[in-house]
């Protein structure tokens, strides 16, 4: 990827998946400086959730699960889910990535944990005031292939540099349409509708250096431009063994803004089955199980404080004193 300057104009260019040329054009619009801002004393501690975007259950838990769906070890069908946001219902489809190797073998990926990894860690690399830009109108990172695996190295999740591309790519071609329940149209796109990746013989020769660039969901731009995210703790986020405690600790640090003792936040175990896409087990005592294995987890991070499960709900409080935290289990299954 390389970048030109003439006049007031930035140019950027580079080749996507396909190997094609492109030409983006950058501007520098107010909402990305904003979105770029912190406490300097805390600034590698917080990132921003993204307004319908992270709520959206765009990823596939299990990579059994989705190994079991494969026809002929190589296609999946198409994924449907439902959820809601803010007392809105919407429906979402997620058309898997096919991905062809060079031995010409073709297999097909939902966007799945790693991606989800791979995707917030861009999204904090973005935060830096030389990564994220604005190509195109459209918000999105520049970055290395170096920095993204030290990044996610540093937060515990080493992910080889063949897998990292590999990742980026099904980011790139898995696309999501969501809808709302009545029908009407929202957003279809990948999570990275542009990919531009340096070669292989160019990594090879820097890899320090070779920069490469993903444009974000157009949900990410609008949330931007909007001013719709909100700062969350990355650091705990990314730190988290489950999958199902990285939305919940998500879903949280977005809706819970009233946070206090006086005022908890209310969830139902059948709402975090259902919007989460979680693969939901045959038995209701299993989620429950899962569920509160997720809640250990949020409590052992020192994140709530009030965990009372009853009827079916959750009841959470603040992080105060969370030392003298304890998560009670009370008839949530049955």
């Amino acid at each position: 990827m390389s970048e030109n300057t003439t006049g007031k104009t930035d140019r950027v260019k580079g080749k996507n998946v396909h190997g094609q040329v492109v030409v983006l054009t950058r501007s520098k619009p107010e909402q990305l400086g904003l979105f770029q801002t912190f406490l300097p004393e805390e600034e590698e501690k917080y990132s921003n959730t993204i307004e319908l975007y992270d709520a959206v259950p765009k990823y596939f838990s299990h990579s059994r699960g989705m190994a079991a769906l494969r026809e002929s070890g190589k296609y999946l069908p198409i994924l449907e889910r439902a959820f809601e946001h803010r007392g809105e219902g919407y429906k979402v489809q997620i058309h898997p990535a096919r991905i062809r190797y060079k031995d010409k073998r073709e297999k097909e990926f939902y966007p799945s944990q790693r991606e989800e990894l791979v995707e917030e860690a861009l999204r904090k690399i973005a935060c830096d005031h030389l990564n994220g830009v604005y190509l195109n109108d459209q918000a999105g990172v520049q970055f290395t292939l170096y920095e993204l695996r030290q990044e996610l190295v540093a937060r515990g999740h080493a992910i080889n540099v063949p897998d990292l591309i590999e990742s980026l790519k099904v980011g790139n071609l898995a696309t999501i349409s969501v809808q709302k329940a009545d029908g009407t149209g929202v957003m279809q796109a990948s999570i990275f509708p542009l990919l531009l990746i340096v070669s292989r013989e160019e990594w090879l020769k820097q890899p320090k250096q070779a920069r490469c660039y993903v444009q974000f969901n157009p949900l990410v731009t609008a949330s931007i431009d909007r001013l719709t995210y909100r700062q969350f703790d990355y650091l705990t986020y990314m730190s988290y063994k489950h999958r199902l405690s990285r939305w919940l600790h998500k879903r949280l640090s977005h809706n819970y803004t009233q946070a206090g003792l006086l005022h908890p936040y209310t969830i139902r175990m059948s709402t975090i089955l259902r919007d989460s896409g979680v693969p939901q087990k045959e038995r209701g005592n299993d989620n429950a199980r899962e569920i509160e294995k997720t809640l250990k987890e949020l409590l052992g991070k020192r994140v709530y404080l009030v965990c009372l499960l009853s009827d079916r709900r959750l009841r959470i409080g603040n992080n105060e004193r969370a030392e003298n935290s304890q998560c009670e289990r009370t008839s949530f299954a049955g």
